[in-house]
C-alpha cells in the first residue's frame, strides 16, 4: 500500500514539474514573439533589425470640416544600410504590397477620407450618435521581411484632426 502512495505522489510531482515547465515555455515563447514587434502612437514607428531600419508615418490637415474629405499622405522609409522585403502597408482602406525598400528609400502614397456629417453617424448608429471632436484616424501597420528571411511589423503614429 505505502509503494502505491507513493508513486502517486511520485506522478503528481512530476505532472506538476511538466505543468511549470510548460508555463515557462509558453512565457518565453510570448516574450521572444513581442519583442519582434514595436508598436508606438508617436509621430515615427520604427523598427529596427540588422541593418535595416523601417520607419513609417502618416500625416494629414489639423483641422477639418464634417462632412469634408480630407487627404491622408503615408510615408514608409528605410533609414537602414540593408533592403526590407516584401514591404506591406495595410489599414482599414487599404491594402498596398510595395515590394522591396532598397536602403535609403521611401515610399509616399495618398489615401482620401471622408469624415461624416452627424446625420450620417445617426443614419448608421442611431439618433443620439455623433462623430468624435477630434477625428480620429487609427494608425496603418507596415511589415517586412530582412535578407534573413525574418519577419517583422510595426504600426504607424495616429491622427487627431479638430472639426471646426
Amino acid at each position: 500500500m505505502d509503494k502505491k502512495i507513493a508513486a502517486v505522489v511520485l506522478v503528481i510531482f512530476f505532472c506538476l514539474v511538466a505543468l511549470a515547465a510548460s508555463i515557462t515555455f509558453k512565457s518565453t515563447t510570448q516574450l521572444n514573439i513581442s519583442n519582434s514587434t514595436q508598436n508606438n502612437l508617436s509621430n515615427t514607428s520604427n523598427v529596427k533589425v540588422s541593418g535595416v531600419r523601417v520607419a513609417a508615418t502618416q500625416t494629414g490637415p489639423s483641422t477639418a470640416i464634417k462632412g469634408e474629405n480630407i487627404t491622408v499622405n503615408y510615408n514608409i522609409t528605410n533609414k537602414g544600410g540593408e533592403p526590407a522585403y516584401n514591404v506591406k502597408a495595410q489599414s482599414q482602406n487599404f491594402d498596398k504590397n510595395l515590394g522591396t525598400l532598397k536602403a535609403g528609400a521611401t515610399r509616399n502614397f495618398q489615401y482620401t477620407i471622408h469624415i461624416p456629417t452627424d446625420q450620417e453617424v445617426q443614419e448608421d448608429f442611431g439618433a443620439n450618435s455623433t462623430v468624435s471632436n477630434p477625428f480620429f484616424i487609427g494608425g496603418f501597420s507596415v511589415s517586412y521581411t530582412d535578407s534573413a528571411g525574418s519577419s517583422y511589423s510595426l504600426n504607424s503614429n495616429d491622427l487627431e484632426i479638430k472639426l471646426v
